[in-house]
């Protein structure tokens, strides 16, 4: 932009017309100078609707000022200003105040989707400030901001309640809330009846009986309908639990419209919390259950049966065996595979695992070998498998990749590091199949140097795998990890041979143009890089500079007569 604004006054006018900025997503130029921010902020104006300003660090609470006030229509007095704005990013803009976040939200009456994830800044005030001018918001990412905790949340969801009214939001991240309680998800329950994406990771304080009261449903039933609320009814039993535990021969549960849920790290949760969910998220499609080593195989089981919709579990550090496997592995019926189901008969109920996508059960050291090839055989649309940390066999590793090439399954991976069966040999038999990295062909790319058959390195396909290649299977494990290694050495190799053949060259005289021979007065032997050369030192640098040093660059002549630059 900079360069194109240069031309003439014309290009920049054009260049700085608001109607190209509807998107201000400056989020890959964190650098940029603040002047310009607010000279696009200016220029566009009311266009505005997007704002994403994420890894501005740099970004002061004088230049958000000057944005906001930019950005927002001309109404007739400063409560009736208010932009267009539908979605800000303002993640890790760390230097922003409390006051200058305050002012965008209060002008944000049409916005939909906020980022803040990580900002110091953000209070539990902040979320009073939302509640009241900000109620088309669908997402919301506060997640670990360490100023704000289920108090605010409280009022956010509180005021909608008292209200009568329900929030639109359908995606909420709030990872690492502190002091979240029963009263804070029973209330957050009753508030977004709409969602759809919930995180609640790292919540140290998040228990049992918070999972059950948010699920729980105590609202009259006259009531639900106008809410939106779905109810089940289901027996202590279905729980597992003794009838005299509850207190009633019936619970009323709350089904909600949750897809995705993230309790990783939750420490206090244990297999009740599973339980209480499974008759609550028949649409589940993502669980993540990391890190929690006390759920094991009794909840998690009776919440897998209830979800066959699941695409992608993660159950890292859980204690798990077979039983879970087998919860998600589809019964195959080969006799009616490729026929026409009957129109007069009923459709098959749905099976866990029939749409497994992504299985994450590192550190499960009590799952058989006979489990998981039963599940890779089973489960379809399996392209993702991390068992790293397991003891599972050679024959699954096998199996995997087979499979894997036999579906035509596109960037198939398995994780299998620290596993003691995987062993040189193993994966040296795959090698025709399989490659170590998952490569891909983008300019973002460069940097990792993915080998890639189409750049016609002959020499390093001898000693590698083309890591671009979407059929091949991605086995991730230390030996297959040496084959990234043969080929940086071959390219380390190959760099310093033609250094030392350009040194030679230049040693024999060749390229001597540059006045004095070949310069060694920066401690250079001959044959360095010269002046001209794209990356080349000059003279001026830290090392070697001086009148005598032989790497300066030559004194042209004067041209003008000694009257310096002539302007044309």
């Amino acid at each position: 932009m900079e360069l194109l604004d240069q031309v003439s006054k014309s290009w920049q006018a054009l260049i700085l017309d608001g109607q190209l900025w509807a998107r201000l997503d400056l989020h890959s130029f964190p650098g940029i100078p603040q002047e310009i921010i607010i000279r696009l902020a200016q220029s566009a104006g009311s266009f505005v609707k997007s704002l994403n300003f994420a890894g501005h660090a740099n970004l002061v609470p004088d230049t958000m000022a000057y944005i906001t006030s930019d950005l927002c229509l001309n109404g007739t007095s400063l409560s009736a200003s208010h932009n267009q704005l539908n979605t800000i990013d303002l993640q890790g803009c760390v230097s922003l105040t409390t006051r200058c976040l305050h002012q965008l939200l209060v002008r944000s009456k049409s916005l939909l989707k906020l980022n803040v994830k990580g900002l110091a800044v953000v209070t539990n005030t902040t979320c009073e400030v939302i509640s009241t001018f900000c109620p088309n918001l669908t997402s919301l990412n506060m997640s670990r901001c360490s100023n704000m905790d289920a108090d605010g949340i409280n009022f956010l969801t509180r005021s909608a309640n008292r209200r009568g009214e329900h929030l639109k939001l359908k995606e909420l991240r709030l990872s690492g809330l502190q002091n979240v309680d029963d009263a804070m998800m029973s209330e957050l329950a009753r508030a977004v009846p709409f969602l759809e994406v919930l995180d609640l990771s790292y919540s140290r304080q998040l228990h049992n009986s918070a999972v059950e009261a948010f699920v729980a449903c105590s609202e009259p039933l006259e009531s639900l309908p106008a809410l939106g609320v779905d109810t089940v009814l289901i027996t202590p039993s279905d729980l597992g639990r003794e009838a005299n535990d509850s207190g009633s021969k019936v619970l009323r549960r709350r089904v909600t419209r949750l897809r995705h849920i993230i309790l990783s790290y939750c420490v206090m949760l244990t297999d009740n919390a599973c339980t209480n969910l499974s008759y609550s998220v028949p649409e589940l499609e993502f669980l993540e259950l990391a890190g929690l080593p006390d759920v094991k195989d009794t909840g998690l089981v009776k919440l897998l049966q209830q979800t066959p919709n699941i695409r992608r579990l993660d159950l890292e550090e859980a204690l798990i065996t077979d039983a879970v496997i087998r919860a998600i592995t589809p019964i195959v019926d080969t006799q009616d595979e490729g026929t026409a189901t009957p129109t007069n008969s009923q459709p098959k109920p749905k099976q866990p695992g029939r749409a497994l996508q992504h299985l994450n059960i590192a550190y499960a050291t009590s799952v058989s070998d006979d489990a998981l090839l039963s599940l890779i055989r089973n489960c379809r649309q399996l392209t993702v498998l991390e068992v790293d940390n397991t003891r599972i066999g050679r024959n699954v590793l096998r199996e995997f990749v087979r499979l894997s090439r036999e579906r035509k399954a596109l960037n198939a991976r398995i994780v299998a590091t620290d596993c003691r069966s995987i062993t040189d040999g193993l994966v040296k038999e795959l090698v025709p199949l399989t490659r170590p990295r998952l490569g891909f062909r983008r300019y973002d790319a460069r940097k990792l140097n993915f080998l890639d058959v189409r750049d016609g390195n002959e020499d390093e396909m001898k000693v590698g795998q083309d890591e671009c290649d979407e059929e091949r299977v991605v086995v991730k494990s230390f030996y297959s990890w040496q084959t990234v290694d043969a080929v940086k050495a071959l390219r380390d190799k190959r760099r310093k041979a033609a250094g030392r053949k350009v040194g030679s060259e230049s040693s024999n005289g060749a390229g001597s143009d540059v006045e004095g021979g070949t310069g060694v007065g920066n401690g250079r032997k001959s044959g360095s890089t010269r002046w001209w050369s794209p990356g080349g030192r000059r003279a001026g640098n830290s090392r070697g500079s001086g009148r005598n040093s032989g790497s300066a660059s030559p004194i042209l002549p004067d041209l003008n007569g000694g009257d310096g630059c002539i302007m044309m």
